[in-house]
């Protein structure tokens, strides 16, 4: 049992350990009170501090500072803005991105403003960040776009929080959706071809000197880079074998061939009969271009090339289909609506999910169905439910 003391005197209070802080009296009569809570990078101690009305809420904070800082909570000082810290961030990763990735990364943080971006990054707000997805509406950027600078600006600051100069990632929980009229305009964009229009879209295009280009991209559903990045050495017309090793890009406003979009893109495909037909007419063709050009002739060895063999700028492809639209009197269409033709109609086939979706390149089979599955006119007639039948059934011994 402890002895009591004597009337009058305090309990003296308990002397702090190293690291856990110090409390003193002011002349005022405040209580200041100080902690450490790491080092910067030159090794130099930071320490937090304040002061309060008494000592049990000097104490008080001290032990919420600390319980912060175990907490990882506490970020070290800094007057870093978030422009500053964009700059650093994109520095960082530019090794690791393509040249045509990198600068589309540089383009939409563009939208970042200048007052956003003047803003101390460790007084940056979610509230703020929010105004600023919001904002991007307004300036007529679509929802894929807005989606694309929220996430950048979130890796980012991300980034930051690992570098501890944030306690707190201010963009989390910002979410991207599509307005009603987004969500209005992807239900009645153009997707998938039926049979008729694209029997329609064939014999407009007979003549032009892409129709073995657009008969490719129907008949294997390849991406339009990828079409245009084939080689004549990737492309075995004995047995009929396609092999998909790279693409064309546009970097800036040229077209210059790069890597596969993912890792699942790099695939063999096999070519039907009747396009090992139009492909040996394509050879043919470019035969006799480079006969009559001889000398100005480029070889680049792409299956498909301009009149002197130079490689095709992908958004001349678009215009060409524009043209051929108009020819057959349908509606105008991009060439990733033959993509999405090709695996419908695989689908609509019958064929495994599972093997359409590696045809296609993609990662998973979620993303074929979800994306490129469109169910036709003509199958919703089709599919009629009769209650009448299934009740009876449902009473069949």
């Amino acid at each position: 049992m402890s002895a009591r003391l004597p009337a009058g005197q305090k309990k003296p209070r308990r002397r702090r350990g190293s690291g856990e802080g110090s409390i003193h009296q002011l002349p005022n009569g405040r209580y200041r009170w100080q902690t450490t809570v790491g080092h910067d990078r030159d090794g130099k101690q930071v320490r937090r501090s304040g002061t309060a009305r008494t000592r049990k809420e000097a104490d008080r904070k001290l032990t919420e500072v600390k319980a912060a800082h175990q907490k990882g909570l506490l970020s070290l000082p800094s007057t870093t803005t978030l422009g500053e810290w964009l700059d650093i961030w994109l520095m960082r990763r530019r090794p690791h991105l393509a040249v045509g990735t990198y600068e589309q990364y540089v383009l939409r943080l563009k939208h970042v403003p200048v007052s956003l971006r003047r803003t101390r990054l460790q007084e940056l707000k979610r509230t703020q960040v929010r105004e600023f997805a919001s904002d991007l509406i307004t300036r007529g950027l679509a929802a894929t776009t807005r989606s694309k600078v929220i996430s950048h600006l979130r890796a980012a600051l991300e980034a930051a929080v690992e570098e501890e100069l944030l306690a707190l990632n201010p963009a989390l929980g910002v979410r991207i959706t599509s307005t009603v009229a987004e969500r209005s305009k992807q239900q009645s964009r153009r997707k998938a071809l039926t049979l008729d229009e694209l029997q329609a879209f064939l014999d407009a295009a007979r003549e032009d000197p892409l129709y073995s280009l657009y008969y490719v991209l129907f008949s294997l559903g390849l991406r339009r880079g990828e079409a245009l990045g084939l080689r004549w050495q990737d492309v075995n017309l004995k047995t009929g074998e396609i092999r998909i090793e790279q693409q064309v890009k546009v970097e800036g406003n040229k077209a210059v061939i790069g890597s596969l979009k993912t890792v699942n893109s790099r695939r063999r495909l096999q070519a039907s009969e009747d396009l090992l037909e139009v492909l040996q007419a394509r050879q043919a063709y470019q035969r006799g271009e480079k006969a009559l050009v001889g000398d100005a002739w480029k070889e680049t060895g792409l299956v498909f090339t301009s009149s002197i063999g130079t490689m095709l700028h992908p958004r001349n492809v678009n215009r060409s289909i524009s043209k051929v639209c108009a020819a057959a009197g349908l509606p105008n269409f991009s060439s990733h609506s033959a993509r999405h033709t090709h695996i419908t109609q695989r689908l609509r086939a019958g064929e495994k999910l599972e093997v359409v979706s590696a045809i296609a390149g993609h990662a998973t089979p979620s993303i074929t169905i979800n994306t490129y599955r469109h169910v036709g006119e003509d199958e919703k007639r089709s599919s009629v439910f009769s209650l009448k039948e299934r009740l009876e059934k449902s009473h069949d011994p």
